[in-house]
């Protein structure tokens, strides 16, 4: 798996939590059961939008688990 560099995120806050919600959506509608557990639970997170924020680690995370089973 690619690992994104931290330092190269241009978004605003609020556009990594839309970008956060969109891949999470996507994750669980394709891929749910073939999570790993710590995968599962920050999909989970975005997907029922328990979270008002993403951290740049987290939506890159989030693109990681995307381009792993996609």
């Amino acid at each position: 798996m690619a690992y994104h560099d931290l330092s190269e995120c241009t978004l605003t806050p609020d556009e990594r939590l839309i970008e956060a919600n969109q891949l999470a959506d996507m994750i669980v509608d394709e891929i749910q059961a073939e999570l790993e557990d710590n995968e599962k639970n920050v999909v989970n997170r975005f997907y029922i939008r328990e979270s008002s924020t993403c951290s740049v680690k987290q939506l890159f995370w989030l693109r990681d688990i995307k381009d792993k089973y996609l």
